[in-house]
């Protein structure tokens, strides 16, 4: 199911960027066809490779393009003026150019874009005064650029927000199977390494987009207004940590907990675990901040029977880490509280 979900979010997000991809494209076209460019395909060019799937790479994407078109344009006007005045061959004046320019994308490859910049400026002959090349195909990427950026801006957003709390789900998932199999069955370490790498996997999913809303969000900070979506991913590390030292213990104990105490703590987390992804599924369901609608039982009520049974049937070592974990799950109960908290008191 949780993972079902995260497809059909993948497919969607796939579609979502086509649709960007072709009003960015139609977007520069159209700023191009208005401005009466020469050359109004580089704008095109330009929209299809600053369009990306979030807005933290396209506004990446973007620098990169307009510093390198700047700096290739720069260039390409130092060599048109060389040849000018010197009247050497174009073979010498552009290698005479190229030299640093070739240093420079070696020290910054994302500058790449003056090297191209310049062999279009200067090798490839295109309409107007000599002049009127190199700042027709700088105009022309900047209106590209900009369409792409109105296209991530104000069409088809992307959706950070409901994406950090898929993959929390999957990471509360990920967690929860680690818990289930070191507890109430005996697993090698390096399986619980192997699992313990998919948690971080998707925990580094939940801070990219944690970043990407960010972006997608300059006017207000995070903290203040969506303090659930920043405060998931420390309790989903705290959790993540409290796990693996469980897992130690086990491993240390050199032998299985009573079927009794087994069976306790399996129900127990099924129930803690099941409340958490239907937290972050209805957070999911949200683009915008979201304050809880839904109360359930008493969330200590569900961590009663873990704290009540590891001191009738655990050793010592695991009792500590299960209190530990019970702590966490606690606090990270209150996290999706949080916002509900705050609107009642204000």
């Amino acid at each position: 199911m949780v993972f079902q979900s995260l497809k059909k979010h993948e497919i969607y997000s796939a579609l979502q960027q086509s649709l960007r991809l072709l009003l960015s494209i139609a977007l520069s076209s159209l700023i191009a066809y208005v401005c009466k460019l020469h050359e109004p395909y580089w704008a095109l060019i330009t929209s299809v490779i600053v369009t990306q799937s979030r807005i933290v790479q396209t506004l990446q994407t973007s620098r990169d393009q307009l510093v390198g078109a700047l700096i290739g344009g720069a260039a390409g006007l130092i060599a048109i003026l060389l040849q000018e005045y010197s009247q050497w061959p174009s073979l010498i004046v552009f290698t005479i150019v190229i030299i640093p320019m070739v240093a420079l994308v070696a020290w910054r490859p994302s500058m790449r874009l003056g090297v191209v910049t310049l062999a279009v400026v200067f090798l490839f002959p295109s309409p107007g005064g000599m002049f009127e090349r190199p700042f027709d195909r700088i105009f022309s990427i900047i209106v590209g650029v900009i369409a792409s950026l109105i296209a991530s801006y104000l069409i088809l957003r992307p959706q950070a927000r409901c994406s950090a709390f898929i993959h929390a789900r999957v990471a509360f998932d990920k967690i929860h199977i680690l818990l289930h199999s070191v507890l109430t069955s005996h697993i090698v370490w390096e399986e619980v390494e192997s699992m313990n790498d998919e948690v971080t996997a998707e925990l580094r999913d939940v801070v990219s987009e944690i970043a990407e809303a960010r972006k997608e969000h300059p006017n207000y900070t995070l903290e203040h207004s969506d303090p659930t979506l920043v405060r998931v991913y420390p309790i989903l590390r705290r959790l993540q940590s409290d796990t693996i030292f469980v897992a130690r213990a086990m491993d240390e104990y050199h032998q299985g907990l009573p079927d009794e105490t087994r069976d306790i703590l399996k129900n127990a987390l099924n129930e803690i675990f099941e409340r958490f992804i239907f937290l972050c599924e209805e957070q999911a369901g949200h683009t915008e901040p979201f304050f809880c609608s839904k109360q359930k039982d008493s969330f200590e009520g569900m961590v009663e029977p873990i704290l009540t049974e590891m001191k009738k049937g655990c050793p010592p070592t695991i009792q500590f880490t299960l209190e530990a974990l019970c702590q966490d799950l606690v606090r990270g109960h209150d996290v999706f509280m949080y916002s509900k908290k705050l609107r009642a008191s204000s």
